[in-house]
């Protein structure tokens, strides 16, 4: 995305700073990275396969992203995360006819669905149709999809809170404007802070839309001052 030198030592910066964790569940049991899986024969939940993948992602570990989502289109073949994410991490690697493959049977799988289970609601299937059409490169359907979750959303919250999903939202959409005064909105509102995921926007696929903008980069080189002042460290700037 035409990301400058400056940009690079940024996200360095924001990945390396201390041990990444993005949690959403408990650590996954499979057989490649946790070796008493097999023997317990336990099968690994899907959300923490998820948030290894995630993980993996930020920290720049593709080959394990890679291996980690094989494992969950192996364990949860039928839920379309496990689309999205093979499909991911293939264009991360450069395998274009695989991530394309299973961009079209994400975008086949929810053909007519209003609901997945008790799993996934419309809203979070509609996040799915829109990447599945913006990988498969038809940006103006991919756009429907994001506008309208984006502006549900707004509805719902009446503008506040939720302010980064709304930044990816926006983001994918195409309305930069809004995406980047969302993005400001939650680092202001302490995204990052008190332990929370603070290094994955700088890898998210759905912010990648706002690379090219310099006021991006710099919204997000504020986190890790936010996330030392939250801890009770002694701020740089003496605020």
């Amino acid at each position: 995305m035409g990301i400058g030198i400056r940009h690079v030592f940024v996200v360095s910066a924001a990945l390396g700073a201390g041990a990444f964790v993005y949690m959403v569940g408990f650590s996954p049991m499979d057989e490649a990275q946790f070796k008493r899986a097999g023997a317990i024969d336990q099968t690994p939940t899907r959300q923490g396969l998820i948030s290894t993948i995630r993980r993996s992602m930020a920290q720049g570990q593709i080959s394990t992203a890679d291996r980690m989502s094989d494992v969950l289109c192996k364990h949860f073949s039928d839920d379309p995360s496990a689309y999205y994410y093979r499909a991911l991490v293939s264009q991360q690697l450069g395998q274009t006819q695989r991530a394309s493959e299973n961009w079209a049977m994400l975008d086949d799988e929810l053909s007519g669905l209003e609901s997945w289970g008790n799993r996934y609601n419309a809203r979070t299937l509609d996040y799915f149709r829109g990447w599945a059409k913006h990988g498969l490169g038809d940006e103006a359907g991919a756009r429907v999809y994001f506008t309208k979750i984006a502006d549900r959303l707004e509805e719902i919250t009446g503008g506040e809170g939720m302010q980064y999903n709304l930044a990816c939202y926006r983001a994918m959409a195409g309305d930069l404007d809004a995406a980047i005064e969302h993005w400001a909105a939650a680092v202001e509102a302490g995204y990052g802070s008190e332990g929370s995921d603070g290094r994955w926007w700088a890898v998210d696929p759905d912010l990648e839309p706002m690379h090219e903008m310099d006021r991006f980069w710099e919204i997000g080189s504020t986190i890790d001052r936010i996330e030392r002042r939250g801890r009770g460290s002694e701020d740089p700037d003496g605020g």
